[in-house]
């Protein structure tokens, strides 16, 4: 075995050429918008692989189905008209229709395309689960076992469908390959792990024997999760692994199946997993693709999401990165679906690896590049629908000729699961929108002719003649001004504790009544005016139970103003008002997870009454009305972005993050509805770069932004550039 491999590498080492250099990438924009494309099949389910473009420029893809009364669905998209057009439903396909059995409910293997057919196979759908463990179901009266999942193909011309073979012994077919040089499909059985091989000239089938124990029969030391990805290098060999970490190689020349004994997937980067145990995929690479150019396959460990190089030449595994979502890396927590991602496909550069994962928490799919040649890793951001909803499955890749990437992913519809045909433009080969530009239009810095001057501009706000509202944390006042700059007053009584006076407040939001809010935050209250200035009534008070505060900072009502919204600092969590003061809940906790908060600061509410929340290190946290998590955006560092200081929301739901850099830079860092980035400008005057603490928005666009710096106080106006 080693001889052969060591001569076949001195003869493609010599066609070696130089690795072209990483492609120029823009920044990502940290949401990528998708779209469905619906197929029509309310019953779909959970799919694998089974998505491929082809050489006619459809995207062919199989929905699967759970159902004893449903086969799996095979459609066709045409990015050119936009239709989906129904292919077949597998079960009839295979002639089993009327056969009262269990049906065809799955593909789960990439499309092999060749001579102008797609050749893929069958799997088992109606599963029963028995202490964690997935077997074949039992048929329900009336209904005959399971007759064996079968290799196919589809002939693109004429529409038609060949059954080739059928697994033994009632075997689904979980994983295939094609070795089209040598007219070889390879599968996997479930869930005995037999290695099967079938011939398109003689139409003959081989079993080769379950790979590792008993497949996913066995129990203990005999159960084995089977592999989902075969390896081929065409015209030789074929290799998979197994839970343990052995990898297989079949060789074609020979008809052998042996175990490389000189190499392993058993490596403690890849966790601590007890093969006997269900549940995971052990140490099985979960998906792999050839790199001619390295001559070498690149894979990815199930939820780890570390990449590897194998070279059958040396039979050596080499870990070469994590190409886990950013979240996964920075936290260095395992993503929450134990199998981990399959959707690992190479682009169409033929040099960067495109892969579609998960998160820790699983509320979401985000595609990361990895340019082979450079090793440049890159997440693009998360996929997110035109509504913010984030879909939360992605098991399979395919990049169309319309410079997009498809999936089938599901999301929570209305209360249903949807499963369906998704796609987004590829950003790699797609040139992001040009970055609106804002121009500074006016500005009051240390303005005159005020009693008490401004000694820190703290954050801002309207009131309802459109005046602009300043809170002055260490001066403990409040200042109103016209919208282009003209002192008009000030509001309260200056620093106290007493009715009317602050102790270093932090912000304020004017109910559609006039009455003016304000968080005094080291009193550890609420405190309102009349639209005059007069002292009305407080409410709040220390502490950490329902309805206390220990420093309330961001400030802002819901849509119908029958809400007040409180960011606590230092409880690590949004209190809930009614404007009467009386407390009616609260959200969040200290911690890193999705829904916690990390120095909770500042707030906003969209127009449909999500509440949108910064915290001070990132990220931004979007939830809905009553407290439920939705998606996050603007993680710590996006963009070399830091500090999240406070924010707000326009009238078209983007919004608006006070920002600093670990170099001090300052900006406001605009993000749409969706979470996706879309720019920034820097708080700059003719006093140099000031610190800027807050933003508002007026009706007309105009961000209007608290800045503060070394003798500096005051607020500056930008508009959209002209």
């Amino acid at each position: 075995m080693q001889r052969i491999l060591w001569c076949t590498l001195l003869v493609l080492l010599a066609g070696c050429s130089r690795q072209p250099p990483a492609p120029s990438q823009p920044g990502p924009a940290g949401v990528l918008a998708a779209r469905w494309h619906d197929s029509g099949f309310a019953e779909g389910d959970d799919s694998y692989n089974a998505v491929t473009t082809a050489s006619d420029g459809r995207i062919y893809y199989v929905i699967c189905s759970h159902r004893i009364d449903s086969g799996a669905q095979m459609f066709s998209y045409d990015p050119a008209t936009g239709r989906v057009t129904r292919l077949a439903d597998l079960t009839e396909a295979a002639g089993e229709k009327g056969l009262k059995a269990i049906p065809q409910g799955k593909s789960h293997v990439n499309f092999h395309e060749h001579k102008g057919r797609l050749y893929f196979a069958t799997h088992i759908g109606y599963y029963q689960n028995v202490g964690g463990k997935e077997l074949v179901g039992v048929p329900p009266p009336g209904y005959r076992t399971y007759p064996g999942g079968h290799f196919m193909a589809y002939d693109m011309a004429s529409g038609r469908i060949s059954k080739l073979a059928t697994a033994p012994d009632g075997e689904g077919i979980i994983t295939m390959a094609m070795d089209a040089s040598r007219g070889k499909l390879y599968g996997l059985s479930w869930p005995a792990g037999m290695f099967l091989v079938y011939d398109l000239e003689t139409g003959q089938l081989k079993k080769h024997g379950a790979a590792a124990g008993k497949g996913e029969k066995g129990k203990g030391a005999e159960f084995r999760v089977v592999c989902r990805s075969i390896a081929v290098e065409p015209g030789s060999f074929a290799f998979f692994t197994t839970a343990t970490g052995d990898i297989m190689v079949y060789d074609v020349r020979t008809d052998k199946l042996e175990k490389l004994e000189a190499c392993t997937m058993r490596r403690d980067v890849f966790g601590q997993w007890d093969p006997d145990r269900p549940g995971h995929m052990g140490y099985n690479w979960r998906q792999i693709v050839r790199y001619a150019p390295g001559r070498a396959f690149y894979g990815v460990h199930g939820n780890t999401g570390f990449l590897f190089r194998f070279n059958p030449w040396a039979q050596q595994i080499d870990v070469v990165d994590r190409i886990a979502a950013a979240k996964s890396r920075e936290s260095g927590l395992y993503d929450a679906f134990n199998y981990g991602y399959l959707g690992l496909a190479l682009g169409p550069d033929g040099h960067t690896l495109y892969f579609l994962t998960g998160t820790p928490a699983g509320e979401e799919i985000r595609f990361v590049s990895y340019h082979i040649p450079s090793g440049r890793y890159t997440d693009h951001g998360a996929l997110s629908l035109e509504d913010g909803r984030r879909p939360t499955w992605a098991q399979s890749i395919a990049v169309g000729r319309d410079k997009r990437i498809y999936t089938v992913s599901k999301i929570q519809d209305g209360g249903r699961l949807k499963v369906d045909l998704l796609s987004f433009a590829d950003p790699l080969q797609n040139p992001p929108t040009p970055e609106p530009r804002y121009e500074s239009v006016r500005s009051w810095l240390n303005p005159g002719g005020m009693p008490n001057p401004l000694q820190e501009a703290h954050s801002l706000c309207f009131d309802t003649d459109g005046n602009v509202i300043v809170v002055d944390s260490v001066g403990s006042r409040l200042h109103r001004f016209t919208p282009e700059g003209q002192w008009l007053g000030e509001i309260g009584l200056g620093p106290g504790s007493g009715p009317g006076a602050f102790n270093a407040p932090r912000d304020a939001r004017v109910h559609r009544s006039g009455e003016i809010f304000v968080s005094d935050a080291d009193n550890h209250r609420i405190q309102v005016f009349s639209r005059e200035g007069k002292f009305l009534r407080m409410f709040g008070e220390k502490g950490r139970g329902p309805g206390q505060l220990l420093r309330a900072h961001g400030l802002e009502f819901s849509p119908d103003h029958t809400r007040l919204y409180v960011a606590d600092v230092d409880n690590n969590r949004v209190s809930v008002f009614d404007p009467a003061g009386k407390f009616l809940f609260a959200f969040g906790r200290r911690g890193v997870l999705t829904g916690e908060f990390r120095d909770v600061h500042g707030l906003g509410v969209a127009p449909d009454g999500d509440v949108i929340v910064s915290n001070y290190y990132g990220p931004v946290q979007r939830f809905t009305a009553d407290g439920k998590f939705r998606f996050e955006f603007a993680p710590a560092g996006f963009r070399g972005w830091v500090h999240f200081h406070s924010m707000t929301v326009d009238s078209k739901g983007n919004s608006y993050l006070a920002a600093r850099d670990g170099s001090g830079r300052n900006a406001v860092v605009m993000y749409d509805g969706r979470g996706a980035y879309v720019t920034s400008w820097p708080v700059r005057t003719a006093e140099g770069e000031q610190g800027v603490k807050t933003a508002a928005v007026d009706a007309d666009g105009r961000v209007y932004a608290a800045v503060e710096g070394k003798g500096v106080h005051g607020v500056q106006v930008f508009q959209p550039a002209r």
